[in-house]
């Protein structure tokens, strides 16, 4: 599945990239050994995200120790081991408290979604081999359905986007680390 296949002419999008000296089997099972709490800049951002939320009393275990991929604020829709994975859904995360919960939406119901008030989000996590080792990139994609959610989500990300680019790094760097036992 590719991200054109959930989420054509984004909004937004953030790419990040890394060469890693591991085969992609390898990355690949670091990518999904990577936890929270070996991401210390990732629970900084998601606790500090996440307080509206615990303080209205949604979300209390969000933020425990489990696989970063698990985290991802929308659900999986496609793996395919060891080359890609794929997630996707509907969010309102400019509000406060996290918005509603969206529906859950397969990856053409998904492309299709036109309700207004939210952004359909789109993240996936790519492995090329490369020159000996992966290529690992991740291209996150955003697309709001209305024009007042386009502004509400852009105002929302200009704030969020640099938080969010460094927790990309991160799991990218922590995937490296692992994939090459640099990091146990």
């Amino acid at each position: 599945m590719q991200l054109d296949d959930v989420v054509p002419r984004p909004d937004h999008v953030t790419r990040q990239t890394r060469w890693i000296a591991a085969e992609p089997g390898l990355v690949w099972d670091s990518l999904h050994g990577v936890t929270l709490s070996g991401l210390p800049v990732t629970l900084v951002l998601s606790a500090a995200r996440f307080l509206p939320v615990v303080l209205s009393g949604r979300g209390l275990g969000e933020l425990h120790d489990r696989p970063f991929l698990d985290a991802l604020p929308v659900p999986l829709l496609a793996s395919d081991p060891p080359s890609s994975v794929v997630f996707g859904g509907v969010l309102q995360p400019w509000r406060l408290s996290g918005g509603e919960p969206g529906p859950a939406l397969d990856a053409g119901r998904l492309r299709a979604w036109a309700t207004p008030g939210w952004v359909k989000v789109a993240i996936d996590f790519r492995l090329t081999p490369s020159r000996g080792g992966t290529e690992l990139s991740s291209e996150t994609r955003v697309k709001a359905t209305d024009p007042a959610s386009r502004r509400a989500f852009a105002r929302y990300w200009r704030v969020v986007r640099p938080g969010s680019s460094a927790v990309r790094w991160e799991v990218l760097t922590a995937v490296e680390l692992r994939a090459t036992g640099r990091l146990r």
